[in-house]
């Protein structure tokens, strides 16, 4: 039965490890998530502003494009059509890398940034955001603005080849030089319209990019914050559970120690009783001349040898009880009942014995060390117990299952226990006002073994009449 809660302590211990292991392992995957965040929204802000500033150096191009277009339609100096044609091509280069991108041509993207005027460290960020946002709405509409801000830049292109070709050949007029000059200052005012579409469009996206980046930077930041709080506390109640653990053993130990030195105490005392009573048996033998009398000596000493080998077997069978744990496998009542009775004498105080056996429970998965100990040390004492005034000795021992239990009844008709013993005489070394026969150690094995299989052991005596031993054993 103790197998169980044993096993269920082993799976919580297994799942508190991998629930530790767990939490460890999601805050460094939440951290790891949040530095992957954190850098694609540097990357992210950081094509934006590019973008945003490719567009002023756009705007800035297209004005000064216009500015020098018109002083050269009014005065003919070709230095002002060169400087329109070294202006528009700023805007003509993010033309060029516009749909260079959407061929996949991420060469000739790269100049024509660089003819854009753009930041060499920022055009590989550029590239970048248009390939990852190509496919959002907000990207798409801004990338629409960019498309007719170019149509417009090739109409003031146009408009500029027209005016350079009719000055050059002479045949501009007055009206014409006023037609042109309208049209620039239309093209003009409609370019500012769409740059500045352009940046707020690329504006709004940029924030609501930066509101889902914080939402999901305080989710990664709850998930650590949580796992790390949980981590924390299964290894603060670890440390709680080690120092009670310690703080147990050390009670335990100072227990173990204070049994240790009675039982020292009580092993030393029982084992020179008998030799100091030997050697004032053999003083007194040295001096005795009488047969008779040298004889009853001997059998006194024989019998506090018998008492002490009685004593060393207990000893022996209460460390290896102590020391083999519990073992439990199919073992046969019956068989052990037999074995206990083949072991213990049918003769005591000049009377016969009787055994009975009465097992109605046969089998069961059980320790079978421990039930032999069990059922030997009592047995032993109902012999060794027996009432030399009765007619007829006997020894009963019955097996029977009750509910989810096994039990065992030892029963004689022996001298009985009094009644201000029975709550003692499981207790180490105790032995009764009158009882010179025993080590005080037999009945505290049979507690012990019965309390090492989580059952329960119960006695009901009447001096001179009968004494039974009920033992429950979980099945």
């Amino acid at each position: 039965m103790t197998d169980k809660p044993r096993y269920q302590f082993k799976w919580l211990q297994f799942l508190k490890r991998r629930t530790g292991r767990a939490l460890l392992l999601i805050v460094v995957l939440a951290s790891a998530a949040m530095i992957v965040t954190n850098y694609y929204t540097i990357k992210i802000l950081n094509s934006t502003r590019a973008y945003i500033n490719g567009e002023s150096q756009y705007s800035k191009g297209q004005k000064d494009a216009s500015a020098h277009l018109i002083n050269y339609i009014y005065l003919g100096n070709p230095a002002d059509y060169t400087a329109f044609e070294k202006y528009i091509s700023i805007p003509e280069g993010d033309h060029i890398a516009r749909n260079a991108l959407k061929g996949g041509d991420l060469q000739s993207a790269r100049k024509g940034f660089l003819q854009a005027m753009n930041h060499p460290d920022d055009i590989d960020d550029m590239i970048w955001f248009f390939g990852a946002f190509k496919n959002v709405a907000l990207f798409n509409r801004a990338v629409g603005i960019w498309v007719a801000g170019d149509a417009m830049v090739d109409q003031l292109r146009e408009t500029g080849t027209q005016a350079q070709q009719k000055i050059v050949a002479g045949k501009i007029s007055a009206a014409e030089k006023k037609a042109m000059i309208e049209s620039i200052n239309n093209i003009s005012g409609g370019l500012t319209i769409k740059e500045r579409d352009f940046s707020d469009t690329l504006g709004v996206l940029c924030r609501i990019i930066k509101s889902y980046i914080f939402i999901a930077d305080v989710l990664i930041i709850l998930v650590i914050v949580i796992s790390s709080l949980s981590y924390a506390g299964i290894m603060i109640r670890d440390l709680h559970g080690s120092q009670r653990k310690v703080v147990e053993q050390n009670e335990n130990l100072q227990v173990i120690n204070a049994g240790l030195d009675k039982f020292v105490f009580n092993v030393t005392h029982d084992l020179r009783s008998p030799l100091v009573s030997m050697v004032g048996l053999i003083d007194l033998i040295d001096e005795e001349t009488d047969l008779a009398q040298i004889k009853a000596y001997t059998l006194m000493m024989k019998e506090s040898l018998e008492k002490q080998e009685r004593f060393v077997h207990e000893m022996l069978t209460f460390v290896k009880s102590k020391h083999t744990g519990l073992v439990k496998k199919v073992c046969d009542l019956g068989q052990i009942i037999d074995n206990v009775f083949s072991q213990n004498p049918s003769h005591a105080k000049g009377k016969t014995v009787k055994f009975f056996k009465d097992a109605e429970l046969c089998k069961i998965e059980s320790d079978a060390l421990k039930i032999q100990v069990i059922l030997n040390n009592l047995v032993t004492n109902s012999v060794k117990y027996c009432d030399p005034n009765k007619d007829e000795q006997w020894v009963k021992v019955k097996t029977c299952q009750h509910k989810n239990e096994a039990v065992i009844e030892v029963e004689d008709n022996g001298l009985g226990i009094r009644k201000n013993d029975q709550e003692r005489i499981f207790d180490k070394f105790y032995m009764s006002g009158d009882n010179k026969r025993s080590s005080g150690i037999g009945l505290y094995l049979v507690k012990d073994a019965v309390t090492q299989m989580n059952g329960r052991i119960e006695v009901k005596s009447e001096p001179g009449l009968y004494t039974i031993f009920i033992i429950s054993i979980p099945l």
